[in-house]
């Protein structure tokens, strides 16, 4: 079949292209310059393909200044809107549209799963409500919304800034290192995405975190196995609020998040636990 992917060359774009590639499928991708005016040219490059995979979007790393925060809203809005109009407008759709979300939607320390309605007043469950309305005008398609918690994975995102200090033996803590961590190998977002594609009963949103949930302390020591640190900083909130801004938040906030749709789902989980990361060797 025929993907096209949106944010083909980020972290997760990478993984999805692999495991898709592998099973036979080919992939492609449209340019930012295409996406942001939209109008023809999108929609003959939509009018090709089979499944959409939507991960397009401004990188939420980075300090927070008010020009980062309007771009990572207005990054998803935008493109967003401008492939289901492409698609809207298109004679020929495909089958199956995937987006990619967040679980910044939901209220911080409440326990959360998909049918909840505890949803978050900050700046980044803003961001996805207004990302996740786009889908709103999208018709005739099964849509499937995955909501990431954090992404790890050896060759990107939080991991690969961390594991140089955690090879100098250097442990750094965010606020008070308790705050819960909900995260998932970037190989089981992929692998579902390829589920979903299988299985015509996965529609909707789908919370993307594994059961086994771990605190940042916890995180960081699992990471450190093998290597015991010689040194812990602590990095308060308030400096952590400097230097980034809002986006402090996101790293200190706890997030009890259940994947219950996905556990439900019949799909199997390659990596349940973060020690099963570590021990298969797949963020070392």
């Amino acid at each position: 079949m025929n993907v096209l992917v949106t944010g083909l060359g980020g972290f997760i774009g990478q993984h999805v292209k692999s495991v898709f590639e592998g099973e036979g499928h080919r992939i492609y991708t449209v340019p930012r310059e295409v996406l942001l005016p939209g109008g023809k040219t999108l929609q003959e490059a939509t009018e090709g393909a089979d499944v959409i995979v939507n991960l397009a979007g401004e990188n939420l790393m980075g300090r927070w200044t008010n020009e980062k925060m309007i771009e990572i809203v207005e990054s998803r809005r935008v493109i967003t809107r401008n492939l289901v109009k492409a698609v809207n407008a298109s004679e020929k759709k495909p089958f199956l549209w995937i987006n990619a979300s967040a679980v910044g939607i939901y209220k911080p320390d409440v326990f959360c799963d998909e049918e909840s309605v505890d949803l978050g007043d900050n700046f980044l469950a803003a961001v996805v409500k207004a990302w996740e309305k786009e889908l709103n005008t999208l018709y005739q398609i099964r849509q499937v919304v995955l909501r990431f918690g954090i992404v790890i994975g050896r060759d990107g995102g939080v991991v690969r800034k961390l594991m140089p200090l955690v090879k100098s033996r250097i442990a750094v803590v965010l606020g008070n290192g308790r705050q819960e961590f909900p995260l998932i190998h970037v190989e089981d977002v992929a692998r579902f995405m390829l589920y979903s594609l299988r299985h015509g009963e996965i529609r909707g949103i789908y919370n993307m975190v594994i059961p086994n949930a771990v605190n940042y302390r916890q995180f960081v020591h699992t990471l450190s196995i093998g290597r015991p640190p010689f040194v812990t900083f602590s990095v308060p909130r308030w400096l952590l609020w400097m230097v980034m801004g809002e986006a402090e938040g996101v790293l200190t906030s706890s997030a009890h998040v259940l994947p219950m749709r996905m556990m439900r789902s019949g799909y199997e989980l390659k990596y349940r636990t973060l020690n099963e990361m570590v021990e298969g060797g797949k963020i070392h």
